[in-house]
């Protein structure tokens, strides 16, 4: 505590005064919708819900008209609003930092999880001390998976970026161990940036959950939080006034949690899930559908034969008369009108085209002319008897 506001042996601070614990102590309780009491002693406890989400949100001072506030200790919220169980132990945090962590003011607050028993305050909320933070690095290496939710709280050193360009908080650089004093660092890490993007250097923050785990891969040993919901994360600032009251970053969205299980930068679109195109269904084939096979005969009746092929016209060839039958004669008409004895018509039978002429054969060329050194007579006689019918 800066030396200003330290008190003289046997005295107390006064009963408006900011920095009065079982003031502040009262207030606080008042504010925690039912999470925290004190008793006649003057210390606080705080009850953790099954889940730190569970319970309706603290209002803020506006919309309580009971909370009149005249040590700034009241429990506020702002837009969003963090959940009671982080209000309330930001709110002790914040308290006991004006107070610079000291031992005496510390044990007047007292932490109960959830179905288990009262413990102190130090054994819930790590920091920022380094013999309270080597004591979680401790339990840590010694407890992988943590059963019930721990805090840290501390003070922005720097903000990194990790290869795929995402921040994250660093409370605490070169943190020595006892009794070896190796070295690690305390981050708070999450896969959505927006949840580390208003911390900056010198913001104070408290840091909550389940899941802190030492990180082995780098140079230095990590004792580090991945944040995945935005009340997981509580931070205010320090100015003329007085620390600024509690908040916490925006909710994730639903986009951003499938960018983070995607991978996807935040910069691209999601990619949506693909669709299965309908089946197409091809049109009739009209050539196929003419070849397509009929249904079969039945048993023991023999197939019908094929139909014989179309016969070539005979215009075009050169027909012979003797080939051609004689088309039968016409029965003569009886009676008048042309009607058979039976009453019916009789028709006329249809025009027979006439056979065209036969094509004379090619005629065989004469014999040259007879003359010195030609064919002798009998080649003339033979040409003559062909020429003969």
């Amino acid at each position: 505590m800066p030396a200003q506001f330290r008190l003289a042996p046997n005295t107390e601070h006064e009963a408006d005064c900011p920095l009065n614990a079982t003031t502040v102590a009262e207030h606080i309780a008042h504010g925690s919708r039912g999470l925290a009491d004190v008793d006649e002693r003057g210390i606080l406890r705080l009850n953790l819900p099954e889940k730190l989400t569970d319970g309706a949100p603290v209002p803020d001072d506006g919309d309580d008209p009971a909370a009149v506030d005249r040590v700034r200790h009241t429990v506020r919220t702002v837009r969003p609003l963090l959940p009671p169980a982080v209000a309330t132990a930001a709110a002790i945090a914040r308290f006991l930092q004006l107070h610079e962590f000291d031992p005496e003011i510390v044990r007047r607050f007292k932490v109960r999880p959830h179905g288990g028993r009262l413990i102190a305050w130090d054994a819930f909320c790590y920091g920022p001390g380094t013999a309270s933070l080597a004591a979680l690095y401790e339990r840590c290496r010694r407890q992988p998976a943590l059963t019930s939710p721990v805090a840290v709280v501390g003070t922005v050193e720097r903000i990194n970026h990790d290869r795929q360009g995402r921040p994250y908080a660093m409370l605490a650089l070169d943190v020595p161990t006892p009794p070896t004093g190796d070295r690690f660092h305390v981050a708070v890490r999450s896969p959505h940036a927006s949840l580390i993007e208003p911390l900056s250097a010198g913001t104070h923050v408290l840091a909550v959950g389940a899941g802190w785990s030492i990180f082995t891969g780098g140079y230095t040993p990590t004792l580090r939080l991945f944040a995945e919901e935005h009340w997981q994360i509580a931070y205010w600032t320090t100015e003329e006034g007085g620390p600024t009251a509690p908040r916490c970053p925006a909710p994730v969205t639903a986009t951003q949690r499938v960018r983070a299980r995607t991978g996807a930068p935040a910069g691209r679109a999601v990619p949506r899930p693909a669709r299965t195109p309908a089946p197409r269904v091809a049109p009739p084939d009209n050539a196929s559908a003419e070849r397509r096979p009929g249904p079969a005969p039945a048993a023991g009746n023999p197939p019908p034969p094929a139909p014989a092929p179309p016969t070539v016209s005979t215009l075009n060839t050169p027909a012979r008369t003797e080939d051609v039958p004689a088309p039968p004669e016409p029965p003569a008409a009886s009676g008048a009108g042309g009607a058979e004895a039976d009453g019916r018509p009789v028709l006329a039978p249809a025009p027979v085209p006439e056979a065209l002429p036969p094509v004379p054969g090619a005629t065989p060329a004469p014999p040259p002319e007879a003359g010195d050194g030609d064919l002798p007579r009998s080649a003339l006689r033979r040409w003559l008897r062909r020429l003969r019918p």
